[in-house]
């Protein structure tokens, strides 16, 4: 029988707690009652912006955690949580790597154990990484061939330039051949550091056993060095681009660069982007433009917000006739929402729809896991559910007025379409 032993060096918050372990690698834990499984995993501080000169790299490297590790074969590392009804995955963004699984909750010393050493013990055989490309080049030719994911990317290299944030987290099938084996043990060594990541754990059990089995299988880390990384600026000048395409319908996107991650604006920002062309079929854009013209299948708006930087769309798919049309149709609407105050009701309303998105949004334990990892880099701690709720209930119309007067101006946007040949 195992015996867990009591643990210091731990900071407790209404909602979870966070262990310093003694790798250095800190550990959130948050126990949900009522479930019988766990999902834990690592949030990185790294992702495509980090990959220098060789665009793609944090994505290949993610590709290649599964590929074997100095303990285990692809095939024994693909079956150790399969074989208990659990799963592995990863993904990667502009500025985070995830690695996570989920199982039931009396297999998660199983799951630490696997996920300890895939991350950290990987050996990137050399055979598995010319595999790995192909599939990879596959992968980007499946981008290439989805217009409304390769516009967005295509927009984002137009709008950031010679920033980091530019280049898409896939890469391209030429900057692929380019990473070597070397590239990725020194993108490991260089940013999975106790500094850089976080151990998170989301599920129904102790504290004491998610650090038991933590400590257990964390192997030292004392010999990474991380180095901070540093913000970049670029200079933005509004352009349009058109490009002839065989894709059979029209997509557009506008957009213009918004506020960072830490920026006070962001939350106000947020709920007039949720109001505008959130997820709701009652968003101001396909009430406006779907629902009343039917112009469109898809029409959405977008904000994502970055360290240093921050970026805000519009987005829709159309026949070609409608382009024009629609795209006055959304200028219209922004117009609006820097010309006239919501209304009491309207501002209730769209704080309460905003609030309920996020609750549902929180019983995702992945996404809750990433949520909290990724605040604890970002910030020293992740924010919780109430507070997020009341940052949306202090939002008033001045501040979305405001906000968007300072971000929506119609002669700053950029412009990219594609048009059917």
């Amino acid at each position: 029988m195992t015996v867990l032993q009591p643990f210091t060096n731990t900071m407790k918050t209404p909602d979870y707690t966070l262990h310093t372990l003694s790798s250095g690698m800190r550990l959130a834990h948050k126990r949900v009652a009522g479930t019988r499984l766990v999902h834990c995993g690592f949030v990185i501080g790294a992702g495509s912006r980090n990959d220098g000169e060789n665009p793609g790299l944090a994505h290949c490297l993610e590709h290649m955690l599964f590929k074997g590790t100095n303990r285990r074969k692809t095939v024994h590392v693909l079956n150790y949580l399969e074989v208990v009804g659990g799963e592995m995955n990863a993904f990667t963004t502009k500025e985070l790597t995830a690695i996570y699984a989920t199982v039931q909750a009396r297999h998660y010393g199983r799951a630490t154990d696997i996920l300890c050493d895939v991350t950290f013990n990987s050996n990137i055989p050399q055979t598995e990484l010319d595999k790995e490309k192909k599939v990879i080049a596959d992968e980007i030719s499946m981008y290439l061939d989805t217009p409304d994911e390769n516009i967005y990317d295509e927009f984002q290299e137009q709008v950031f330039g010679a920033h980091p944030l530019a280049h898409n987290i896939l890469g391209s099938i030429d900057s692929l051949k380019n990473i070597s084996r070397k590239d990725i043990l020194q993108f490991t060594e260089k940013h999975y550091t106790p500094e850089n990541m976080v151990f998170v754990v989301v599920g129904n059990i102790s504290a004491e056993k998610a650090i038991y089995y933590a400590e257990r299988f964390m192997p030292d880390l004392s010999n990474r060095n991380w180095e901070a990384k540093q913000n970049h600026h670029f200079s933005y000048k509004p352009s349009s681009a058109l490009e002839k395409t065989d894709f059979s319908g029209a997509y557009t996107i506008m957009g213009i660069p918004a506020y960072p991650e830490k920026h006070p604006k962001r939350w106000p920002l947020l709920l007039l982007n949720n109001l505008l062309g959130g997820p709701g079929l009652n968003s101001r854009l396909n009430l406006g433009i779907r629902e009343k013209y039917g112009y469109t299948y898809h029409v959405e708006s977008g904000y994502q917000s970055y360290q240093d930087a921050g970026l805000f769309h519009c987005y829709l798919s159309c026949d070609a006739r409608y382009v024009h049309k629609s795209t006055a149709l959304i200028q219209k609407e922004l117009k609006k929402l820097r010309e006239v105050k919501l209304g009491v009701r309207q501002l209730s309303s769209a704080r309460k729809q905003f609030q309920g998105q996020i609750v549902m949004a929180d019983e995702n334990r992945s996404s809750l896991l990433v949520h909290i990892g990724k605040g604890i880099l970002r910030h020293g701690r992740a924010e919780t559910l109430p507070e997020v709720l009341q940052r949306i209930e202090k939002i008033t119309a001045s501040d979305i007025l405001e906000v968007a007067n300072e971000i929506l101006q119609e002669n700053r946007f950029s412009y990219r379409t594609f048009l059917p040949s």
